[in-house]
């Protein structure tokens, strides 16, 4: 994903590019879910379960001390439609010149023209993030995966959301796709000694 703009509201803003919008219930307002969960628990297979997916602490909310915990925690806002919740794990990570910009509570609570657009976004990936009858609070495990340089990334078969894949429940929420066209990875990365959400590719078709 190309981020155009300096800040975390930027780069989450544009995620839905990359799919296929007419298919991706969580990236168009006018998309509708047009399979059952019964059809999509049969496509899934093998993925509906992650065998190394470990808890996150308190089983769902996570923290920010490990690359799990900071994922679970934003997953389980995303499910649950908190956009400043999501926002506060979330950050630019460096670039040239440029150092690791965490989210402050003014941009995350703002009211301008960015946090609202990251709120909508937020709020659609809210739809394709969601099982059907979620659990209250919902329950995001994941899976212990490679860190290199503070960095770490996780796709969507290593996290599971009521024992579902983050995966399989996006392609539940699509139609006209196969599973081997979805694809979602998470970027996470320590910035001032804390684990943060970087950058999210969201891919259908």
């Amino acid at each position: 994903m190309t981020r155009s703009k300096r800040n975390v509201v930027g780069w989450i803003a544009g995620i839905c590019v990359m799919a296929a919008v007419p298919v991706l219930a969580g990236c168009s307002a006018d998309s509708t879910k047009t399979k059952d969960t019964d059809d999509a628990k049969d496509t899934k297979g093998s993925t509906s379960t992650t065998p190394r997916a470990t808890p996150s602490p308190e089983g769902q909310s996570g923290d920010q001390s490990t690359v799990q915990g900071v994922v679970a925690k934003w997953v389980t806002a995303v499910v649950e439609d908190r956009p400043k919740d999501a926002c506060s794990v979330m950050a630019l990570p460096a670039t040239d010149g440029s150092p690791a910009k965490p989210s402050t509570e003014a941009m995350c609570a703002g009211k301008g023209p960015q946090a609202q657009q990251m709120a909508d976004q937020i709020h659609r990936m809210h739809t394709s993030f969601t099982p059907d009858q979620p659990k209250n609070p919902p329950t995001v495990k994941v899976a212990e995966v490679p860190v290199k340089d503070k960095k770490a990334t996780v796709d969507g078969e290593q996290i599971t959301v009521d024992g579902q894949t983050l995966k399989a429940i996006v392609l539940s929420h699509s139609t006209g796709v196969e599973e081997d066209q979805v694809g979602i990875r998470i970027e996470a990365g320590v910035v001032e000694g804390r684990w943060y959400v970087t950058d999210l590719g969201l891919s259908v078709g």
